[in-house]
């Protein structure tokens, strides 16, 4: 018999207080700023099938990913023989991972010697070793993109701590292994969380009614995603996105979709889009299957559907094994949020017109990634920093696009100066501050991106980073201008400027600047209908400027408002 509605309710309740906890906990426990402040991480809790049944909201590309990384456990492992010393880490790109960097960490949960869930992490951490630190730009294969580890299980007590053999393996490996291993630590301890509240409520509720819940909160969210999905009109819809591929000489990459709904059911089918590149930006099918559940749930008239593995199965995807989306070992893939954000626009824009109360221009919509890291020759002891940069949203029917935010699917936060100049000594953040006129003009504007400079404090400093959007700024909705591209720039000390291209690595020497610029989103609407009162903010904040020759129209009158 199915649980009542009322008990059903607290044990969701309960579930979800879970996996808040610990994202919490593995925020405050983090050494390094790309996990602390900029949260780039996530947490879960699933079935003892791997099924992801409640998730804290955390990054989007990550969490939704989380059931492709565990999918194939029971083929590597015996679940029936698992304790609570056992764990599991795993980031392979290949087999259901995401790329090097994210680190999953998957721990069992037993009640009455019985396995019912697994706690679920997952973090991006800062390096990973490789060719270059933090990130190697100029990868052409996975090999040289750092440490992988295949899903495989080992003994905490045995293999973890200082002397264990899987901790010792990282230790070595890595160019920061205090940061690493605190970072690894921290998801142990946001998992031992987990263990210790489910069992807490399965001692409250019982285990089998928690067991239960877990497959009727599944059902549950199935069928609310069935009901939204059925309300977009059946159709075949397509859409094409680009990105840029210039640095690996192939010019202009299409992101192609076709998108079917019919009835209950959508399926995404990417084939046309570009082949698989020699750099490092081909997108592993775990990310295209993430971005594109993301930019589905975005679209879908409820937005309050508890996300789990039954939201997954009215959605199929196809992406041609060989393609920039489902690219071959062994492909270097550390960028592949960039044409994972393009599977999230191409899908947006594709839906969009269908549910225009929901769909928005383009944003910029690129993970601007940028490393800046020392070593110390003296004590042979390097300092990496990892800065995840967003840029501006695009702006939809209702109001102007958001600005200064990472991308709708890696949510990332911009880490505040102060927290890196006190952990930091190789470099000083000299400016921070919107990119004025960058988003795109409309009725509505588009999202601002940023502007952050940092200088140089030690020579040998080494820099890396990669975005997009660099040529060409997000285009604009219902004739709305396109947002400003990005950049980055090198000034010397001796005053001479560098114009890097999208993708680079380079070295400093003290007193160099190198400027870091996010483009804006697309505006929304014909520009000359944008309100007078919104284009007076925009003059009087510094933010935007009035389109040459524009007649703004009156700001809607209270009667109008009401109505």
């Amino acid at each position: 018999m199915p649980l009542d509605t009322a008990r059903l309710g607290l044990i969701r309740a309960a579930l979800s207080s879970i996996t808040r906890e610990m994202a919490t906990d593995l925020r405050r426990a983090a050494f390094s700023s790309i996990v602390r402040e900029a949260r780039d991480y996530s947490v879960a809790l699933t079935d003892a099938r791997g099924e992801v049944i409640d998730q804290a909201e955390c990054i989007p590309i990550m969490t939704a990913g989380i059931s492709s990384a565990i999918r194939g456990l029971a083929d590597a492992v015996d679940l029936s023989t698992l304790t609570e010393d056992d764990a599991l880490l795993m980031n392979d790109p290949f087999n259901g991972g995401q790329h090097l960097q994210d680190i999953y960490l998957f721990t069992p949960v037993l009640t009455d010697g019985h396995l019912v869930a697994f706690a679920a992490s997952v973090a991006h951490h800062v390096d990973i070793g490789g060719g270059s630190p933090g990130l190697n730009a100029t990868a052409t294969e996975i090999y040289q993109e750092g440490l992988r580890l295949p899903l495989s299980r080992f003994s905490v007590s045995r293999d973890w701590g200082r002397g264990g053999f899987v901790e010792e393996m990282v230790r070595a490996n890595v160019r920061v292994p205090d940061l690493v291993v605190g970072d690894l630590n921290a998801q142990f301890a946001a998992n031992r969380t987990a263990a210790a509240r489910l069992k807490e409520a399965a001692a409250r509720f019982g285990t089998a009614d928690c067991l239960m819940a877990m497959d009727e909160l599944k059902d549950y969210s199935e069928r609310r995603t069935r009901a939204a999905l059925g309300r977009i009109p059946d159709g075949v819809y397509e859409s094409v996105q680009t990105l840029d591929g210039s640095p690996w000489g192939a010019g202009t990459v299409d992101i192609r979709v076709r998108v079917t709904v019919a009835g209950e059911e959508i399926h995404l089918d990417f084939t046309g889009s570009g082949d698989q590149i020699d750099g490092n930006v081909n997108c592993p099918l775990a990310s295209t299957v993430s971005s594109a559940i993301s930019a589905v749930r975005c679209l879908l008239d409820e937005p309050d559907i508890p996300f789990n593995e039954g939201c997954n199965r009215p959605i199929t995807v196809h992406a041609p094994f060989g393609s920039i989306l489902n690219p071959r070992s062994p492909a270097a893939v550390r960028s592949r949020l960039t044409p994972a954000s393009r599977v999230f626009n191409a899908i947006v824009q594709a839906l969009g017109r269908q549910v225009p109360e929901r769909a928005a221009a383009t944003g910029f919509d690129t993970t601007t990634a940028f490393t800046v890291s020392h070593l110390d020759r003296d004590t042979s002891s390097y300092q990496v920093v990892l800065e995840i940069l967003g840029g501006g949203w695009g702006a939809c029917a209702a109001h102007d696009g958001a600005d200064a935010l990472d991308n709708p699917i890696s949510n990332c936060a911009n880490a505040p100066v102060e927290a890196l100049e006190s952990d930091y000594s190789h470099f000083r953040v000299v400016e921070y501050a919107l990119h004025e006129h960058s988003g795109g003009t409309g009725e509505y504007r588009g999202g601002l991106g940023i502007r952050r400079t940092y200088e140089a404090v030690s020579d040998g400093v080494d820099i890396a980073g990669y975005a997009d959007r660099h040529r060409t700024g997000a285009p604009g909705l219902d004739g709305a201008g396109p947002g400003r591209p990005g950049s980055f720039t090198i000034t010397r000390s001796d005053g001479s400027v560098e114009q890097l291209p999208v993708v680079f690595h380079e070295k400093l020497g003290a007193g160099d600047r190198v400027s870091v610029v996010t483009g804006g989103g697309g505006g929304h609407g014909e520009p000359s209908d944008r309100a007078a009162h919104r284009i007076e903010a925009d003059d009087r904040d510094g933010v935007a400027s009035a389109p040459p020759r524009l007649v703004p129209r009156p700001a809607p009158s209270a009667t109008r408002a009401v109505q």
